[in-house]
């Protein structure tokens, strides 16, 4: 064997103990959620017709196409 070869650690070959879901919580700053309806968001129009509906997701798309492609 070649004595000027030596083992090259890389991150992924360190072994690394898993974390813990409580554990990557609070080294996210993850908080636990109080009010569920929070989540929900605000409702849509009730008078919202399908077709709307339709036009603004089409728009949502058109805004994150453009994003994604100028990165």
């Amino acid at each position: 064997m070649d004595k000027r070869a030596q083992k090259i650690s890389t991150p992924r070959s360190d072994k690394i103990a898993p974390r813990s879901f409580e554990e990557l919580a609070n080294q996210q700053g993850v908080t636990p959620i109080d009010d569920f309806e929070a989540l929900l968001g605000k409702p849509s129009p009730e008078d919202e017709s399908a077709e709307e509906f339709s036009l603004m997701l089409r728009q949502w798309r058109r805004v994150v196409t453009v994003a994604d492609s100028s990165q």
